[in-house]
């Protein structure tokens, strides 16, 4: 329960980057620049484990990708 009240109020706080139709864009720019550099880190990796941690970290950076919907969900 804590833990998502404590994000609520962290994306709270992001609400005026996600309103901010030219700093959003430019932050959804940054996001794809470090997508596009951990699937060219995958295509070369011969580890499983590192594999694995590419593939969290493009999970995790398309995720951020969806914060404006989150944070603009509530007006």
């Amino acid at each position: 329960m804590e833990h998502n009240q404590n994000r609520k109020q962290v994306v709270n706080r992001l609400k005026p980057l996600c309103s901010n139709t030219k700093q959003w864009e430019a932050f959804q720019d940054y996001l794809d620049i470090h997508i596009a550099l951990q699937h060219k880190k995958l295509e070369q990796l011969d580890n499983v484990i590192s594999m694995h941690q590419a593939q969290g970290a493009i999970q995790v950076l398309r995720s951020l990708k969806f914060l404006q919907d989150e944070a603009l969900a509530d007006g």
